[in-house]
């Protein structure tokens, strides 16, 4: 009973202590990097209440299926509008859930002791920390591969249809989030276990393929939707893009083209500070292949045909690599329990060194992306300019009478500027932008433009500080108060200038 209390509370401990690790300074932070494209998909879904037909900047985005923006407009409604913490939450509860997968993953392949050392493992990897707390949709897939691996392991000689229909289930919506890698990675990873013993001949039954049709109309679900209450005029297929995103773009890449060592770089540097364990297990395991028992083989398995997959698509990015992330700590997790074990078998006990190890990641990794990241975000940028803004326009006219017009502006400025008023005009870089003039000028291009009219004394202009518009319009300064994006403390620190932008706020 002891060992059971002293497991459950060590389980606890590790949630805990993750728990923190993900949340420490997670509103303080601005936006950062490709969230800033969920942040602006979300944020036009919520102020046109079109939520079948993503949008970036005005434009059609069909890049990703729908539901990665649902969980973050879920998100924004049940906390009363889009920030920081309504845009990342589903990312952060994501990577929790995975920590706990990892968790009972380890315990089901090998043993308790496994799991928690994994979990502690994956709780306090550097980059697996860092893209949990950003919004896009990788760790969410991480999470989906993570739970249709945990449920057939639950099971794995199971064939009721309750079982194929949960984890084909599992699959559809893992898909539903980045793309087909979701219905593909469980698979690869699955396969050596399926091949096994001729498992799969079990597994061939009409109970699989009615789960299969119905994790097929799931899937279908969303793109139908948006088929059916899109608007007409929206110009392009999600079904399309899924195809285009995942099967062109695998065998004839248009961008990301990294070399074929890529993930042989990447992977290790993914998993600090525990790669060395698992490449010292990487290298146990193949000394010892013959006497390994099936499980071990099977995870060295996994991970080589996870691998060997992501190299030979000719599309190659250092995050793609997450997904196995996890499945390296497990690795690296069964070496160092396998160590220990061998350490205390010859009387060497050495679990106060991986205590104070894993406290020191944890510590590292707290105070890095908890505290230092967003204090070096502070003191300016886009978060102060917003707030700046919001201020002297303020002292005229009410936030939400506000209309803006954003000229090629960051994808992260919107939401910091958002007013519950009318949606953004968002406007390119034509060839006849009024590149000289007045605002009288201005204001009648804009309308010729836009078909609109507009309020001179409740209209605001936001162009990029280091664009050339900026400067175009420098005559907008003549009777609008000029308001530009300060250096933050990073950016002090390192003698940076302000990457941020310009807004014309006319005067009262």
């Amino acid at each position: 009973m002891n060992v059971l209390h002293n497991e459950r509370r060590a389980l606890i401990l590790l949630l805990g202590v993750s728990a923190l690790i993900l949340l420490l300074g997670l509103g303080s932070r601005e936006l950062w990097g490709p969230e800033t494209r969920w942040a602006n998909i979300a944020l036009q879904m919520l102020q046109s209440g079109d939520y079948f037909d993503p949008y970036l900047k005005g434009g059609p985005y069909y890049d990703k299926p729908l539901p990665s923006y649902w969980l973050i407009t879920a998100s924004a409604w049940l906390m009363g509008g889009l920030g920081h913490w309504s845009l990342r939450l589903s990312s952060v509860l994501a990577a929790w859930l995975s920590i706990w997968l990892v968790y009972l993953i380890g315990e089901r392949l090998f043993d308790k002791g496994t799991g928690l050392i994994a979990g502690w493992m994956l709780a306090t990897t550097f980059y697996f920390a860092f893209w949990a707390r950003v919004a896009t949709a990788d760790i969410l897939t991480v999470c989906g591969v993570l739970a249709a691996v945990w449920w057939y392991w639950r099971g794995p000689e199971d064939t009721r249809l309750t079982r194929y229909t949960g984890f084909f289930l599992l699959l559809a919506a893992t898909s539903l989030l980045k793309g087909l890698i979701g219905f593909v990675l469980p698979g690869l990873i699955l396969l050596p276990h399926l091949l096994s013993r001729g498992r799969w001949k079990r597994h061939l039954n009409p109970r699989l393929c009615l789960a299969l049709l119905m994790a097929a109309l799931l899937y279908m679900v969303p793109f139908v939707l948006s088929h059916l209450y899109g608007a007409p005029t929206y110009g392009e297929s999600g079904l399309y893009l899924v195809f285009r995103e995942n099967v062109v773009r695998f065998f004839n890449p248009f961008d990301h083209q990294g070399p074929l060592y890529t993930y042989l770089i990447y992977l290790p540097a993914y998993t600090l500070p525990w790669a060395p364990c698992w490449v010292l297990g990487l290298w146990v395991a193949a000394r010892h292949w013959r006497q390994l028992q099936p499980n071990e083989r099977w995870l060295v398995w996994a991970l080589g045909l996870l691998l060997l997959f992501f190299t030979a698509s000719g599309s190659r990015r250092s995050y793609y690599v997450l997904p196995l992330v996890p499945f390296a700590q497990l690795l690296a997790a069964w070496w160092l329990n396998r160590h220990l074990r061998q350490r205390r078998a010859r009387g060497q006990p050495s679990e106060r060194r991986w205590t104070i190890g894993v406290a020191s990641a944890a510590v590292v990794v707290l105070l890095v992306l908890g505290v230092a990241y967003p204090w070096s975000n502070g003191g300016g940028g886009v978060i102060q300019f917003s707030a700046q803004v919001k201020a002297a326009a303020g002292r005229i006219a009410p936030w939400n009478q506000w209309r803006m017009v954003m000229i090629e502006v960051d994808n992260k400025l919107p939401m910091y500027l958002q007013n519950q008023g009318q949606p953004f005009y968002y406007v390119p870089q034509t060839e006849d932008f009024p590149r000289t003039g007045d605002s009288a000028m201005f204001m009648a291009w804009l309308e010729q433009r836009s078909g609109q009219h507009w309020d001179p004394q409740r209209t605001l202009i936001v162009v990029p500080q280091s664009d050339p518009a900026s400067q175009m319009l420098k005559y907008l300064g003549l009777d609008h108060q000029v308001i530009r994006t300060q250096p933050t403390n990073g950016e002090r620190l390192a003698k940076k200038a302000a990457e941020g932008s310009v807004a014309f706020i006319p005067r009262a």
